[in-house]
């Protein structure tokens, strides 16, 4: 599923500057000029798609200050991946980079990563945001801003619901239904989202079967209804039929897969011109 998460600090740099230090956050936190959800919360608190991040508007323009006086935190040259990331772009404007992401790249840099598209994508544009995440084994669209103020404005979109997703998925067993929706309640527990009605998160996934497969397989297209971590992967193996290649969420039919086959294949939403932006990326050809 698309957007992991990540802590909240981590976030506020990603979207208004390396530089950003830890102390100013932290104050701003104390006195209720950063808000997760419109509550006080902690640096370390978890953010999602799902959820709303509000920065005081007088924040963020100190933000912006830092941004712009100071210098950038030493780190590892990627200037050799900038065009390794050129070739996964689908399209590019002014404002906005849309990447078709290889299964097995994650979307942002950890502790024990040395590569990851946030920094591809830096040594590509230095003002790249990530404003779209998906899972490491997700193949698909991932979307980047070219400047804070696009960064902002689809990350509202994200937030509000305003952008329509598909993905393509295989999965284990043909369905007897056509068409559904599966509504149920998400919650973290440790390393796995599990539903959970009485503690989770609303969750919906609308489906529909476009093909059956050979061994036992269909392929369906998901559209998630909202942005919950690992929802659609959740979701389908907790109505018996869980995405092929899917290790952690029940991969039942027995044979090996090296990728999970779970593609985001469409995005769709109104860019800050008013114009209806629609873009595809193309399925890998392990899918097929």
């Amino acid at each position: 599923m698309d957007f992991g998460q990540s802590r909240l600090d981590r976030y506020i740099r990603q979207i208004y500057g390396r530089q950003i230090p830890q102390s100013i956050i932290e104050k701003a936190l104390r006195n209720k000029d950063i808000l997760l959800n419109g509550a006080k919360t902690k640096s370390s608190a978890r953010v999602s798609s799902s959820d709303e991040v509000f920065v005081h508007p007088a924040i963020q323009r100190l933000f912006a200050r830092i941004a712009l006086q100071g210098k950038d935190v030493p780190s590892p040259d990627y200037s050799r991946y900038a065009e390794q990331f050129k070739g996964m772009i689908i399209y590019e404007d002014a404002d906005l980079l849309i990447i078709n992401k290889p299964a097995g790249l994650a979307v942002q840099l950890g502790s024990k990563m040395k590569l990851a598209l946030d920094v591809m994508a830096k040594a590509y544009n230095p003002q790249a945001r990530l404003v779209h995440r998906i899972d490491k084994e997700t193949s698909g669209i991932t979307v980047f801003a070219k400047n804070v103020e696009t960064a902002r404005y689809m990350l509202h979109l994200f937030q509000s619901k305003q952008v329509r997703k598909k993905y393509y998925a295989i999965v284990s067993g043909r369905l007897d239904m056509l068409e559904g929706k599966i509504s149920k309640p998400l919650t973290r527990n440790k390393s796995e989202v599990v539903v959970d009605f009485q503690n989770g998160k609303n969750a919906i996934t609308e489906f529909r079967v476009l093909k059956n497969l050979k061994m036992a397989r269909s392929l369906v297209e998901a559209r998630p209804l909202t942005g919950r971590t690992h929802q659609i992967r959740v979701h389908m193996a907790s109505i018996g039929y869980p995405i092929v290649g899917d290790e952690k969420y029940g991969n039942r039919d027995g044979k090996k897969n090296d990728h999970l086959l779970l593609h985001a294949y469409e995005v769709s939403f109104k860019t800050p011109q008013g114009k209806t932006l629609t873009k595809r990326a193309p399925l890998p050809k392990y899918f097929v």
